[in-house]
């Protein structure tokens, strides 16, 4: 698709990927979380606009050739499942990991990869619970994730926990709201909390491993409230380095974008 009188907006954006390029000049996990933080891009325009063309062509393409992974997810009309574009971009990005970088990289004799540095820090450092979530939650990271943890927590996760954190913001059918026992919406809270946070955990291990990270969530206007939550959450996280996450979605439908708007982001209208 050809992009016409989109110059400025093409420079803008990677002009955000020399930013990341700029805050990796070596040092651990720490060091590089120190460096840089999470940025979150818009772009806004009807369909048929161009926003995905744009988005690729000024971040997807040079990320390639530059040496970041550029992984995305796209919500679908009508299809209720919360965090899937999230969780499908997690996927492309577990993916590259664990096969694609392991096929452009050789690695000498006793060295380890990348994936299993990953797998091993998350073993180390996480709660056996937490990993299992994270599996629920992101089920193409499982691979990336490994067998379990190294670690194991005196607390006991809510069984309701993670059915309440998944759905509870579900759209219902004929558009009744179902309540929920406090005990079930306090662990709902609770393990949505735990969630953050973990997700948070995750790809600061995986974005200090790399030169920068970029990930597209498209369609944003058929998502759900839980992903939005998710997404604010990282944008704040001032502890993940090098990771770039720009949406998509359209202007002449409904989205409750009011969540995220207040962490200041850079929106493009296409």
């Amino acid at each position: 698709m050809q992009l016409h009188g989109r110059d400025n907006d093409i420079k803008l954006l990677r002009s955000k990927l020399r930013a990341l390029a700029e805050k990796n000049d070596g040092g651990d996990e720490e060091d590089a979380a120190k460096r840089g933080v999470g940025e979150m891009i818009l772009v806004s325009g009807t369909s048929g606009a161009g926003k995905s063309a744009l988005i690729h062509k000024g971040l997807g393409h040079p990320a390639a050739k530059s040496g970041y992974i550029f992984a995305s997810g796209k919500f679908e009309d009508r299809v209720l499942r919360p965090l899937s574009a999230f969780s499908d971009a997690m996927t492309r990005l577990a993916k590259y990991i664990t096969v694609e970088h392991n096929k452009k990289w050789k690695f000498s004799s006793g060295e380890q990869s990348v994936a299993t540095l990953i797998r091993n820090k998350i073993q180390d450092e996480f709660e056996e619970e937490d990993v299992e979530q994270l599996r629920r939650v992101l089920p193409g990271c499982a691979e990336l994730l490994g067998l379990g943890s190294r670690r194991s927590s005196l607390l006991s996760p809510s069984p309701y926990a993670d059915k309440v954190a998944l759905f509870r913001s579900a759209p219902q059918l004929g558009g009744t709201k179902r309540r929920l026992p406090v005990t079930l919406a306090l662990a709902g809270k609770e393990s949505i909390a735990r969630m953050h946070y973990a997700v948070r955990r995750l790809l600061k291990i995986i974005c200090s491993r790399f030169k920068g990270v970029v990930l597209f969530i498209d369609d944003l206007q058929w998502s759900d409230t839980a992903t939005l939550d998710l997404l604010k959450s990282i944008v704040l996280d001032r502890e993940i380095p090098r990771l770039l996450i720009v949406g998509a979605y359209r202007e002449d439908c409904p989205i409750q974008l009011y969540n995220i708007y207040e962490v200041g982001l850079k929106e493009i209208l296409v």
